[in-house]
């Protein structure tokens, strides 16, 4: 078990550290863009991986196998919001399929947990290579949203993510630097490389949502065809619109109708003694 903490609890603790700064910094995304769900998600990811390594910095007063356990579970709980808070970004919804996903990964995993008893190393790379697989997959679901294909940061966090499971895969098969501290800041980066990848989606939609709306008040600012007669106004697919359905449909407007002094005049005659509207000037609703 010590060899799977790598016997290094300090860098353990920073990586804690490190967490703690990115859950920050997605609390402050939050405020930004508080129609986007998966901002929380994503908080709660870091900030479970975050806990799991404040266990595994041997600081709490626990066993060596109680501080692998619940650090475990955490940094579990953590990869699987992770993931899903990226699944659900795209708009993707649960089904038949991610289910017996998610039931297939979680045996896999109880299966490595009670391998670490037997085998411990066989235990310890089924279990890097059950983080590797969430993360590959993940990068490949996220590179594959083609319907996103405006959303740049997408490629950010999938390649964050892809380096991530296969930097854990190869340290599970081969020892890439002698220094556990190179090491692990090597895995710092590529969390970070993630996190950055995540809120440049998240600016990306923003964005979207902020050209969508300026090319909405351009076609209001231009000049519409309209007729001379009915007032209908015709939209870009040479459809004759009603003029309020059309503002309505590019802006942010509403309309409530009534009837103006002079249209009552000319209208509804038997109504000229009364001044409906007369003092503030503005049509009143009937």
């Amino acid at each position: 078990m010590n060899a799977y903490l790598s016997q290094n609890y300090s860098s353990n603790l920073a990586l804690f550290a490190i967490f703690a700064c990115i859950c920050v910094g997605f609390a402050f995304l939050r405020n930004v863009d508080k129609e986007e769900s998966a901002i929380s998600i994503w908080l709660i990811s870091f900030a479970l991986n975050g806990i799991g390594f404040l266990f595994w910095s041997n600081v709490i007063p626990l066993l060596l196998w109680q501080l692998y356990i619940i650090g475990e579970v955490f940094h579990i709980l953590g990869f699987a919001a992770l993931v899903y808070g990226a699944y659900s970004f795209f708009g993707n919804k649960w089904n038949k399929r991610v289910i017996l996903v998610l039931i297939s990964g979680l045996v896999f995993w109880l299966f490595s947990i009670a391998m670490l008893k037997a085998d411990l190393q066989s235990g310890i790379f089924l279990l890097r290579l059950f983080r590797s697989i969430i993360f590959i997959s993940a990068a490949i679901m996220i590179f594959t949203q083609k319907q996103n294909a405006k959303l740049v940061g997408k490629n950010l966090a999938a390649s964050g993510m892809l380096l991530w499971g296969s930097y854990i895969l190869f340290t599970a098969i081969w020892k890439i630097v002698k220094s556990s501290e190179l090491q692990f800041g090597i895995l710092a980066g590529f969390h970070v490389l993630a996190a950055f990848g995540m809120v440049a989606m998240v600016v990306d939609r923003i964005r979207i949502r902020a050209e969508a709306s300026e090319e909405k008040v351009s076609k209001l600012e231009g000049l519409l065809p309209i007729c001379s007669y009915c007032k209908k106004i015709r939209d870009d697919k040479k459809q004759w619109q009603i003029l309020e359905l059309y503002i309505e449909e590019h802006s942010k407007a509403e309309f409530s109708h009534g009837i103006c002094p002079d249209c009552m005049k000319k209208h509804h005659p038997e109504f000229k003694n009364e001044a409906i509207g007369s003092d503030s000037g503005k049509p009143e609703t009937i």
